[in-house]
């Protein structure tokens, strides 16, 4: 074995040092770089050095990691550096999560590479970790310019198992003038069988590789909702209703009246969404139950609603991770648990100021 736990390395096409934290199989290793972030990479893809890395003087040879090798050419690498996505793309203004195959004919069992994609005018300062529960293990961080991608890691599918999928976190920003958007907080969960529907997967690269393109944020369609306009544009309908509603209640109680008309379940659950969902992916699910529970929200500020109350279920908990980690984005509301006596342990209320 060319490596053991300790040794100082740096990956041969990327700019990056650290040190072996874990000696894995199928001739891998994990390896913490200088900012603390974790990699998992194939033993070819390593180079171990003894003296740091200057960037001026480009990728260490062999001679340079090992004395006394001097005059003995460097061994080139096993493969050849995979071939761009990017290329194959028309310019949609999408963040992509792109998984590639190690062995497209074992799509249950081979390695995968992860591979951020941003197809985008903007340039994307972005975070990338696994998330176990509320928990956070960080694989990469860094920016990445318009119209390139960046390859986060190789993940074995005995890994991915062991941690509910990706989290990712971008800033947007360009060199000239910009729309400005908020900052995104985006989920990214898939199971072996997505690499099987052939719906979802696009060659790339000829008949005999396969990448799966998941969207993670799409530019257009994903527009900040100006509630200013929002609540103008439907405040003479609002006030209306609200005249039909006092004139209908005399002699009711007005607290017994608000809270009566203020209030609004929800229920997430596919089967309450959508009539068959047996051809969607678990991460297409998902997408389609935060624009759902997106568009709840949006409409429960517009009608100012006192409370809404969005049902969930239990499960792994992802789907209640990430409407949370959307709830964080909206000022004067509060959240949390919904009582278990009505709902049991699977909802969420929100409660608007």
């Amino acid at each position: 074995m060319k490596f053991r736990i300790g040794d100082k390395v740096r990956f041969l096409n990327e700019n990056v040092e650290g040190e072996v934290s874990r000696i894995l199989t199928h001739n891998r290793f994990e390896v913490i770089d200088s900012h603390g972030f974790t990699h998992i990479t194939d033993e070819k893809e390593l180079v171990r050095v003894e003296f740091g890395f200057d960037p001026k003087a480009g990728v260490p040879s062999e001679t340079a990691a090992h004395p006394g090798m001097e005059g003995i050419s460097p061994t080139p690498p096993a493969s050849p550096v995979p071939t761009r996505i990017i290329p194959s793309l028309d310019h949609d203004q999408t963040l992509y999560a792109a998984v590639r195959l190690h062995n497209e004919k074992a799509p249950l069992t081979t390695d995968i590479d992860l591979i951020l994609v941003n197809n985008t005018s903007y340039s994307v300062v972005f975070t990338a970790s696994r998330q176990v529960e509320d928990m956070r293990s960080g694989i990469d961080a860094g920016i990445l310019q318009p119209r390139n991608e960046h390859h986060l890691g190789v993940f074995s599918q005995d890994e991915m198992y062991r941690f509910n999928g990706f989290e990712f976190q971008f800033l947007f920003y360009g060199d000239g003038e910009y729309v400005f958007r908020l900052p995104a907080v985006k989920q990214l969960v898939f199971s072996s069988s997505d690499f099987l529907d052939p719906e979802y997967i696009r060659l790339l690269r000829g008949p005999d590789e396969q990448t799966l393109l998941m969207p993670l944020y799409v530019i257009n369609a994903e527009q900040t909702p100006d509630l200013k306009n929002l609540l103008e544009k439907y405040q003479h309908r609002e006030d209306e209703e609200r005249r039909r509603s006092s004139q209908n209640a005399k002699g009711r109680d007005r607290s017994e009246r608000f809270m009566l008309t203020r209030q609004k379940d929800v229920d997430l659950h596919i089967e309450q969404l959508l009539k068959d969902s047996s051809g969607m992916s678990n991460a297409q699910i998902l997408a389609f139950q935060i624009r759902f529970f997106t568009q709840e929200m949006d409409h429960a500020v517009v009608n100012r609603l006192n409370k809404i109350t969005f049902i969930h279920g239990v499960g792994q908990g992802v789907l209640k991770s990430a409407i949370r980690e959307e709830l964080k984005k909206y000022p004067m509301i509060r959240f949390g648990d919904a009582p278990p006596e009505k709902y049991g342990y699977g909802a969420t209320e929100v409660e608007f100021f």
